[in-house]
């Protein structure tokens, strides 16, 4: 098992990494105040890529996938919601001025890409295949680079282009996904008789919650953006890049666990809160070590990575929000597993409606932007108390498909 958190945390790695690579490129090579516009988009296509990781990757984890009508309902709620958030994405930015119509095309590919890939690389972590997910988003990446590089030494470099290289990276690292899925999983059935109602109830909830963070981050953005304007941004991004190694390990170890707890609960033996307790001491303290490591090297990494030295304040304040999100993950997975996805969504939504809150406050008060992350791992770690709450005081796991099974049964 060891092993494979271990593998867990490579391919979080290998995705947290592509994505700060990406961000360093655009900032190196764009500017700051362009990082600032990316970092709006790109956080858009993450909180996307959410709502698809909760509707439909965690169902295929919890619930029974080889029911063909389950299966069905899973392939046609993909195809839905990615139409839906592209579409959708592309209005958004055009409408609204923010990009012009070729890179609003460019963006809402790149999100529909990316939600699909996302799919691909749920049903490797389903089979705790994580090096074969690493090494899917590694060929997409190279895909991504080829472009991006290839536009830049032509002299056409600009955000669009950037854009253009992640959809493609992202659909060439499906196919590859694809064909490294275990047979067992690399089928696809008719749509006819689809089960879409139970991915809903279950992923509904699923889908909610995770899309709360991105969303938080892109409110906070916006706040800033509005606030204090795109430079702010951008420093305040860089910032929160350069503490993702610590988040990424997080993440790492809740797709592990998610899993895990998943696969127990399918075989009647429920993980204990014990067990979560003890994932919560251990990513603690590596999160102090990380932490203590990343605030000694700012002056020399930061300039190396962002061309600009990031805010200290600013990274310490990430770094605390990293810590709330070490105490949140264990027990959020644990409650979700069991059936308690509505309890735990209502947990996480009143921490991040209160994290908005705060930061509104704050920078009401005329408060620096660099130490808003402060009030948003604040109203984390409370989240983290009511969902150790949560496990703890409830011992029946419910049905998580909403009290029927799939398949009719």
């Amino acid at each position: 098992m060891k092993r494979k958190a271990l593998g867990a945390v490579i391919a979080q790695a290998a995705q947290a990494g592509i994505g700060l690579l990406l961000q360093i490129l655009v900032a190196r090579l764009l500017g700051i105040e362009e990082y600032g516009r990316f970092a709006i988009l790109y956080g858009v296509v993450i909180v996307a890529t959410a709502v698809v990781t909760g509707l439909i990757g965690d169902s295929l984890v919890v619930l029974d996938r080889s029911q063909r009508a389950l299966r069905a309902g899973l392939e046609a709620m993909l195809v839905l919601t990615s139409i839906v958030l592209a579409v959708g994405a592309f209005l958004i930015a055009w409408l609204t001025g923010f990009s012009d119509p070729w890179e609003s095309a460019l963006f809402a590919v790149a999100l529909a890409a990316f939600a699909v890939e996302e799919i691909v690389r749920r049903l490797l972590i389903a089979h705790l295949s994580f090096v074969r997910t690493a090494l899917t988003d590694a060929v997409g990446f190279v895909v991504a680079l080829a472009i991006i590089l290839t536009v830049h030494f032509a002299g056409a470099l600009s955000l669009a282009a950037f854009l253009g290289g992640i959809a493609a990276g992202q659909i060439v690292a499906t196919v590859i996904g694809w064909f490294l899925v275990p047979g067992v999983d690399r089928r696809l059935v008719g749509l006819r008789g689809a089960d879409l109602a139970a991915v809903w109830r279950y992923g509904m909830w699923r889908g909610l919650q995770q899309v709360l963070r991105p969303s938080l981050f892109t409110v906070v953005r916006l706040l800033v953006l509005a606030g204090a304007g795109l430079t702010a941004v951008g420093l305040l991004e860089a910032a929160r890049t350069y503490t993702s190694p610590l988040i990424l390990v997080i993440g790492g170890l809740s797709s592990f666990l998610f899993v895990r707890f998943a696969d127990q609960h399918k075989a009647g033996k429920g993980a204990s809160v014990r067990e979560a307790d003890r994932v919560v001491g251990f990513l603690l303290i590596g999160t102090v070590v990380m932490s203590a490591i990343a605030v000694v090297l700012i002056p020399w990494v930061s300039p190396l990575l962002f061309d600009v030295t990031v805010d200290p304040l600013a990274v310490i304040a990430w770094l605390a929000y990293g810590m709330s999100v070490a105490i949140v993950t264990p027990y959020g997975a644990l409650g979700a597993v069991g059936g308690r996805q509505i309890a735990v969504f209502v947990i996480r939504l009143s921490d991040t409606v209160l994290a908005i809150l705060a930061a509104i406050v704050l920078l009401a008060l005329g408060a620096e932007p660099s130490t808003l992350p402060f009030a948003l791992a604040a109203a984390s770690m409370l989240g983290g108390v009511g969902l150790r709450w949560l496990v703890s005081s409830t011992g029946r796991s419910e049905d998580p498909s909403g009290g029927r099974r799939p398949g009719g049964e």
